[in-house]
């Protein structure tokens, strides 16, 4: 099913916390079939097209995190065998991370932009080890 809005913008609110992609609600909009959507901003990446994100950076990205790749007997979808991540530590749930889902900037930095992001609160999922703590938002000063 399509995200909820309330799970929408939690997504961008994870993908600011854990990776500092930095992302602006920008309000409701008409889409062209006319129905009501939601618009966001993102920074524009400078990136070297002749250096495209790999899925092997993707999986150091994600090592680096602190998240571990979901096995395939687990997820029914086949689009996204391979590219599920998960990090037991705070319960974040991630899919769609294919290689086109990330840029890396002109300094050699992978930065992920459009990344299907989940919370799984402890003890909701029988094939997920179960959360230590869910993800809350950091504590702005």
């Amino acid at each position: 099913r399509a995200a909820l809005p309330s799970e929408y913008l939690r997504r961008w609110a994870v993908m600011d916390d854990v990776f500092g992609m930095t992302t602006h609600y920008l309000g409701k909009v008409t889409g062209s079939d006319r129905d009501p959507q939601m618009a966001v901003e993102q920074p524009f990446i400078p990136e070297d097209e002749n250096l495209p994100a790999t899925l092997e950076d993707a999986e150091a990205f994600f090592n680096a995190h602190g998240f571990e790749r979901v096995a395939d007997a687990h997820i029914i979808n086949p689009e996204v065998h391979g590219v599920t991540w998960y990090r037991q530590r705070d319960g974040i749930l991630i899919t769609d991370a294919h290689a086109r889902n990330f840029r890396r900037d002109l300094n050699g930095v992978l930065i992920p932009v459009d990344l299907v992001i989940a919370l799984v609160p402890p003890g909701s999922s029988a094939l997920l080890p179960a959360a230590a703590k869910l993800w809350e938002p950091a504590e702005e000063d």
